[in-house]
């Protein structure tokens, strides 16, 4: 799956990255988990937003 991080202010896309089984596994998150949505944001997307210096109030994500 493909997620795009877009800026509120442009609505354009800031920063994308495949998320692949190996990257959810780290984080042992199972997609089909009920609260997979939960999950992927207060771990992954958390630590995406971090390392990339993205300041989360600024932006929305789409995950395909």
């Amino acid at each position: 799956m493909k997620l795009k991080i877009y800026s509120d202010q442009s609505n354009s896309i800031i920063f994308e990255k495949n998320i692949t089984n190996e990257i959810l596994n780290n984080y042992e998150i199972n997609i089909n988990e009920e609260n997979f949505t939960e999950l992927f944001e207060t771990e992954l997307l958390s630590d995406i937003l971090d390392e990339n210096n993205i300041n989360s109030s600024e932006v929305y994500y789409e995950l395909n």
